[in-house]
């Protein structure tokens, strides 16, 4: 054991008023510290309870039990703390002080969970001490996980190494002045870990060899996977793995049309052709689920029939698909019955599961999430890709993907996917991000996962509810004055099995905790601001600890207030006070709950609400609030009319409503809506227009010039991160909604420089003018390609319809002669 772990002592206040039973644990002190461990000591029940739960690096916890009946330190205390301990950790040795105490006596919830008993006058201090020492080096050699505990004793043991990096365990930064800032500022034990894949006892990460296999394994049983593959790409490359090892070129596939950039990547590489599933959206720009009929076979079928991509297609199936869950927003399907629709169509499906890696860790998310899904005889083969170092405590790029396969259905073998997982792997891996995952897995574990994830939940529901008590107070008091911000939450629960009803704010804790019927999207709720038609009873179910603050400026209907404030000013604001934002909508803005979370950090973004508030009422200048966008536009923000005619300093409340009146004008949350909600033509496959962009047939058009010309690569407004375009699909006419837009967003971005959105396929120049990369026009047009396609596909269906009738060795030499 590289270092000695802290000893907690609690015990009651006779052992610090210099009795007997105090010189006792004087001595028992003294003789630890002559072992080289240090000591905590409370005599208070509520400073032992807190300490176990906020400092959880102890190696062993001494406990009174025998306490004067006068104390209010009960025998109930001690086992709470017990019971505490044991919520985050199995293996923590508990010294029960039991001078009076038979052993007998204690409850057997307690026997249980201690690890041995103290009796402070019948054994020698020094004796005690050692029994101490024993337990706890015993403890850390099972506390570490196996390629963290290897690569830690490789790294302590100072080795010399001649193989890569050349920082040689960080000894090249001291010989410069740059690079000693450099280690100063990580610290040695980073450089140390940083080795070559060459070292031997750290094993193969690309082959799964050693600790990283080991580490792999416990991975797959915390998670529910029957495999698991580290990747140090982020979920981007664990996509693309995903794609490259369960697609085959020239397949159908069915694809979430609110896909990452990622996942299209990988449909380019390995040459899909897609069919697009269209997720729904609300009022508040908010992108909710695919309808259950969307997935049933004759809906996927006629998506298939209708696409001019499936002509050249190897087979009229599809043989993948891919869907988001959650979304962004924090809407979670009901995983247990997609996988059973659309196991119907496809053999394989890809969950991407970026932001939801913590579902497994609490049954809110029962039933939610892919590797829980069980298993049959029908079940499509499973992948799960998650970020790992999103929304669990894993070093940035730390990602992994889950693999449950059905043999039956689509086999897979494990070398045979290692073949993708190798194609965007590194023979020089960082070896700290492969333990930050093997740490992160280790620490979802029962019980301490479980037991963090309540913590993270029940944070999350005391944001919600400070905020909308905030809220109820300001209505209370009335006035001109009396706005605030709202959070994107029911406004009544229910208690499923008393059937009280409760406003939001007055629910418990614990029924919202607990309880998912609370959050699920119901067909005639006015709240979540999506259609009935897309809602069926507990199909959606809105994450708790994704948690939307909407501000004033539109309601549930849609429709746009007087007067409003722009998520974009808010989220300014909140950078300028260093508190940073997931995700920023017209009206929204997103904050993550995760394992990391604590109700300080909560606690100083509601103060900072508060702050804005106070702020634009009490009519404060732009260049008080703001002050660095004056700074960067001093000529746009510091006075009204834009300095031409007025000499009043701008304030916040003037800003605020002179973009709200122009986000209104122009329209650019309906526009959004029916951008993301019409699918374009589609011309060419993602794979075909990218040899386009290689081969130098695209050229950069401005905006207002790109009317039915078909894009060169995806396009993607953030807010929200949702591709509104594919590559390979054809824009409208001048009136058609990506074109409109695209025009007067470009239109808002000039009027307010500094807000504007940023989008993944235009280039915005020195004017303000948005350009975009569209595909030559060649000799034949457009609709030409597209009919053609068409008049192949009818062809090639009546074909395989006729060879369907034909006898199995007839069937088997048209798929050959097909592939």
């Amino acid at each position: 054991m590289s270092r000695k772990l802290p000893v907690l002592i609690i015990a009651s206040e006779k052992y610090g008023n210099g009795s007997v039973s105090d010189q006792a644990m004087k001595r028992l002190i003294e003789a630890l510290h002559e072992l080289g461990y240090e000591t905590t000591m409370t005599t208070t029940p509520e400073d032992g309870l807190s300490l176990v739960v906020s400092e959880p690096g102890f190696g062993c916890v001494f406990l009174d039990w025998d306490l004067p009946g006068e104390s209010h330190f009960s025998e109930h205390a001690a086992e709470d703390i017990i019971k505490s301990i044991r919520a985050r950790n199995e293996n923590l040795p508990i010294f029960l002080i039991a001078e009076k105490t038979l052993v007998g006596d204690l409850p057997t919830e307690v026997i249980k969970e201690v690890h041995e008993y103290v009796y402070m006058y019948q054994d020698t201090a020094a004796f005690i001490a050692g029994r101490v020492d024993f337990a706890i080096r015993r403890y850390y050699e099972t506390l570490l996980p196996p390629y963290f505990r290897e690569l830690k004793n490789f790294t302590e043991d100072a080795a010399y190494s001649w193989d890569a990096p050349g920082h040689m365990g960080g000894v090249a930064y001291l010989k410069h002045p740059v690079g000693m800032e450099f280690h100063k500022f990580f610290g040695e034990n980073i450089m140390r870990a940083d080795i070559g894949i060459s070292t031997v006892e750290l094993g193969d990460w690309l082959e799964h060899i050693g600790p990283p296999y080991e580490s792999e394994c416990n991975a797959a049983r915390i998670f529910g996977a029957e495999y698991t593959f580290y990747v140090l790409g982020g979920s981007s490359t664990s996509n693309r793995i995903v794609c490259q090892g369960a697609i085959g070129a020239e397949e159908i596939v069915v694809v979430d049309r609110i896909c990452l950039k990622s996942l299209n990547h990988g449909l380019t590489i390995s040459w899909a052709r897609a069919v697009y599933l269209k997720p729904t959206r609300n009022v508040y720009g908010m992108i909710g689920l695919i309808p259950p009929g969307w997935f049933e076979p004759e809906y996927i079928r006629n998506l298939i029939k209708e696409s001019p991509l499936a002509s050249d297609a190897v087979s009229g199936d599809p043989s993948y698909a891919v869907v988001t869950n959650c979304t962004y927003d924090g809407f979670c399907y009901d995983v247990d019955r997609v996988v059973e629709l659309l196991g119907k169509s496809v053999p394989r499906i890809h969950f991407d599961e970026a932001w939801y890696a913590y579902a497994k860790f609490h049954p809110l998310y029962r039933g939610r999430f892919s590797m829980g899904v069980p298993e049959n005889d029908n079940l499509p083969t499973l992948f799960a890709v998650q970020s790992t170092h999103k929304m669990l405590p894993a070093f940035s790029m730390a990602s992994m993907i889950h693999l449950k396969v059905n043999p039956k259905r689509a086999p897979l073998e494990f070398d045979q996917f290692n073949e993708a997982f190798m194609m965007h792997g590194t023979t020089s891996p960082f070896y700290p991000m492969i333990a930050s995952i093997d740490v992160a897995t280790s620490m979802m574990d029962e019980p301490a996962g479980p037991t963090m994830m309540q913590e993270t939940v029940l944070d999350a529901i005391n944001l919600r509810k400070a905020i909308a008590s905030v809220a109820r107070k300001l209505a209370v008091e009335g006035g001109q004055d009396n706005w605030f911000f709202s959070c994107y939450q029911p406004e009544k629960v229910s208690d499923p099995r008393t059937g009280e009803q409760f406003n939001f704010v007055d629910s418990p804790d614990e029924l919202l905790a607990n309880e998912s019927s609370c959050w699920m999207l119901k067909p005639g709720d006015r709240w979540h601001g999506f259609e009935d038609d897309c809602l069926d009873e507990n199909y959606c179910m809105l994450d708790p600890t994704k948690v939307t603050i909407t501000c004033p400026g539109i309601n549930p209907e849609g429709q746009m207030s007087d007067w409003g404030i722009p998520g974009a000013i808010l989220t300014r604001f909140l950078d300028s006070c260093r508190i940073e934002i997931a995700r920023t909508g017209d009206y929204t803005v997103l904050v993550l709950f995760s394992v990391g979370s604590s109700k300080g950090k909560w606690g100083t973004l509601l103060e900072a609400l508060i702050e804005f508030k106070r702020l634009y009422d009490n009519g404060a200048a732009v260049s008080e609030v703001l002050p660095d966008l004056v700074a960067e536009y001093p000529e746009r923000y510091s006075l009204k009319g834009n300095g031409l005619n007025s000499d009043e300093p701008m304030t916040l409340k003037y800003l605020c409503q002179t973009m709200h009146e122009e986000m209104r004008r122009l329209d650019l949350p309906g526009l959004l809506n029916k951008a993301c909600d019409t699918i374009p033509d589609t011309v060419l496959s993602s794979a075909e227009t990218y040899q386009k962009l290689v081969r130098g047939k695209t050229e950069k058009l401005k905006v207002e010039d790109v009317e039915n010309r078909v894009s060169g690569h995806l396009l993607v407004p953030y807010p929200p991160g949702i591709p509104i375009l594919m590559p390979g699909e054809r824009l409208g006419n001048k009136d058609s909604p990506h074109i409109k837009f695209l025009l007067n967003l470009q239109e808002f971005s000039q009027r307010f420089p500094g807000f504007g959105h940023e989008i993944h396929g235009i280039e915005v120049d020195e004017e303000g003018v948005f350009w975009m990369r569209c595909v030559k026009k060649e000799i034949r047009e457009t609709e030409e390609i597209i009919r053609e396609k068409k008049e192949k596909r009818t062809f090639t269906s009546t074909l395989i319809h006729r060879q369907m009738t034909r006898p199995r060795s007839a069937m088997r030499s048209f798929k050959k002669g097909r592939s």
